[in-house]
């Protein structure tokens, strides 16, 4: 099973990151070929909810739902968005430093994404971008990402999607792909 970092827009994520992540965090923990370690980190914190409604949940900000952040941001000594800056880098450092491998959605990315795509690139660790075939339903500027896998190809894979099917079977294909070349 490859530990995974499944992201996309933050705090400005609609409903397509959102969707995006809840479809792939729900496909990795029962396909057995992969699990988001921010899922993971948060399952053993929240065991009373549904597997759903807690991917759904790990989509918001961290601040919404961490049941750390209050005690930490009293603690902290300094001013709440600091805080929360150093609280939000801590935790993700985690996340990314676990996962073997980042999965993004970049439909509605922002600079946070791409910072934090740089960061796996620059660990060696590989990433499998998506984004919609649609423009329409795209915020970002697609010449942008599509030049990540133009400087590294053999870390950046991307693939347009039209349809949720779209997205498993290239997750299952380049798991898939993984996997055998680590045995």
């Amino acid at each position: 099973m490859i530990p995974c970092y499944v992201s996309g827009a933050g705090i400005f994520a609609g409903e397509a990151t959102c969707g995006f992540k809840t479809l792939v965090i729900g496909w990795l923990e029962t396909s057995g070929l992969g699990c988001d370690t921010r899922y993971r980190y948060y399952r053993a914190r929240f065991p009373e909810l549904a597997a759903e409604r807690l991917a759904r949940l790990v989509c918001d900000p961290i601040e919404h739902y961490d049941r750390d952040w209050p005690a930490y941001r009293a603690g902290a000594g300094l001013p709440e968005a600091a805080a929360l800056a150093r609280f939000v880098a801590e935790r993700d450092a985690r996340f990314r430093g676990e996962a073997a491998v980042a999965i993004y959605c970049f439909d509605e990315a922002g600079i946070g994404s791409g910072i934090n795509v740089m960061r796996f690139l620059q660990a060696g660790k590989p990433v499998l971008g998506f984004y919609s075939a649609d423009p329409r339903k795209r915020r970002v500027n697609l010449t942008n990402v599509l030049q990540l896998a133009l400087e590294f190809p053999e870390k950046v894979k991307l693939s347009a999607y039209g349809a949720p099917a779209e997205i498993t079977e290239r997750l299952a294909q380049w798991l898939g792909e993984l996997t055998r070349r680590e045995r």
